[in-house]
């Protein structure tokens, strides 16, 4: 066995909490091939009050720096990266560690437009480095066990509509002061709303689970008047959607409606349903990260499967060479397991299971719904790929210069 991968965390907001907890798991389980040497933020408090979250969780003391140069250039201990910043900053980062030939995981979306992912693809190929991309959602046992359930066993039957609602009134006013909310409340900072933000969970739950998409339409509002503090902008009014309405048109034939909203004034609404020939399959969690919850089937003739059947039978047939893959050491949590695949692919130079590439496609499915919502007509997911529609990211491109 090689040594330990020797890990940077970039980015020691919330979701770094999160990563950490991942690699406590991991350590819970038996698993150790991994040791955090460098925390990197720009800001001292939070760098340092994640340190000593590292050192009650891990019981180590990481080096820390205020910046990625000055962590490519003063720490030669550093194999991997773990880049947990705002989506602006992904690409800023990711590519300074790769060109020092540093690995890294960069948090979803990987690039705030179509063109930093790019930049950040090329970076990797220049330098023979991975770039994997922590989404989690496809990798746990609920989502894994569903797709099992819906596409090889076809407990539905054959797929016919997907219908994803997520409607309720929350005053973002409430929460624009904090940085974990404010920044992803301006389009310079974030790419965009939640279509980008847990959206891009969606997307990449869309594109496992049911294949490729041909066209998207989609409508965006922005109803709540809210200022952002932002400390790299100044104060910004916030420009991101808190509503959309869209149609997703797959390749398959399959369709789905995917509609959202945090200014649905009265009653809330939330589900996520998946019908098929034979029945239907209700999502657990509500609205955006499909099957992280499980599902329940309800069949034509009213009978009924809740999950924990389908997961009993799912386990029933997996043999052990295919938990070792998908659940190595008997890991099941899906933010651990996203961590796990980022080492073990560093340590043994191997691609990723989600990788730059991969989420660059899936990605696009959320830009398309911007894309459309400028043109105000339907795109094709290819022309956004392609780069031929770039209307709503070009000033993204030009303030960041990308």
């Amino acid at each position: 066995m090689a040594d330990k991968v020797r890990l940077a965390i970039v980015g020691t907001g919330g979701i770094a909490q999160s990563h950490l907890g991942g690699y406590r798991t991991l350590l819970d389980a038996g698993y150790n091939q991994f040791e955090i040497v460098a925390l990197c933020d720009t800001n001292e408090e939070r760098r340092g009050a994640y340190a000593a979250l590292v050192k009650d969780k891990l019981g180590t003391e990481p080096a820390h720096y205020t910046s990625v140069e000055q962590m490519c250039e003063q720490a030669d201990d550093v194999q991997a990266a773990d880049i947990c910043t705002p989506h602006a900053f992904h690409h800023t980062c990711a590519i300074p560690c790769l060109e020092a030939g540093i690995d890294v995981m960069v948090e979803k979306p990987c690039g705030i437009t179509m063109k930093a992912s790019d930049r950040i693809i090329q970076a990797a190929r220049n330098a023979d480095r991975i770039v994997a991309v922590a989404e989690q959602v496809r990798r746990g046992i609920k989502a894994r066990c569903m797709d099992w359930a819906v596409n090889q066993e076809k407990m539905i039957g054959d797929l016919r509509f997907l219908s994803v609602i997520g409607f309720s009134a929350r005053d973002w006013s409430q929460e624009a002061a904090t940085y974990a909310m404010g920044w992803r409340m301006l389009k310079l900072l974030t790419g965009g709303g939640m279509i980008f933000d847990a959206g891009a969970h969606f997307a990449d739950m869309m594109y496992f689970l049911f294949g490729e998409i041909d066209t998207v339409n989609a409508w965006l509002g922005t109803f709540q008047d809210v200022i952002v503090p932002s400390p790299e902008l100044g104060d910004q009014k916030m420009d991101v959607e808190d509503t959309w309405m869209s149609t997703i048109a797959f390749k398959s034939g399959l369709v789905c409606n995917w509609s959202w909203s945090f200014s649905a004034e009265g009653e809330d609404c939330a589900a996520q349903i998946l019908y098929g020939s034979e029945g239907s399959a209700k999502d657990r969690g509500g609205w955006m990260h499909t099957f992280q919850n499980g599902g329940d089937i309800t069949f034509k003739d009213g009978s009924t499967k809740p999950y924990e059947e389908i997961e009993k039978q799912y386990r029933a047939q997996l043999d052990d060479e295919t938990k070792d893959k998908l659940f190595p050491y008997g890991v099941e949590s899906d933010m651990a397991l996203e961590c796990w695949d980022f080492v073990d692919s560093v340590q043994k130079r191997r691609k990723p299971e989600i990788d730059a590439e991969t989420t660059r496609v899936t990605k696009a499915l959320c830009m398309a719904c911007y894309e459309s919502a400028t043109a105000g007509q339907t795109v094709s997911v290819q022309d956004v790929v392609d780069g031929a529609l770039s209307a709503y990211q070009d000033p993204i491109n030009d303030y960041w210069k990308i």
